[in-house]
């Protein structure tokens, strides 16, 4: 329970960077907020990877980076399908 309470404390943190470098990135604040909310969920899977607690904003903005990657990816490609 003390791991739970302790990345809440990371998720209120790094929220609005996470939901701001995604809509930076996106241009939709709602996929802004479902790429944050599954970056939150990759990084709490892969915090064990993590070696230097100090390095978590550049290893998250990361993350963000990726999920909002793999939104526009799908989002390309569906609309770049012939009708």
């Amino acid at each position: 329970a003390g791991d739970v309470d302790a990345y809440a404390a990371i998720v209120r943190r790094f929220q609005d960077m996470a939901v701001g470098y995604g809509y930076s990135l996106l241009g939709d604040i709602h996929l802004a907020e479902d790429a944050a909310q599954e970056a939150f969920a990759s990084a709490y899977r892969d915090l064990p990877k993590l070696r230097v607690p100090a390095a978590f904003p550049g290893w998250f903005r990361t993350i963000v980076f990726k999920q909002c990657d793999r939104l526009t990816r799908s989002k390309r490609i569906a609309t770049t399908r012939s009708p």
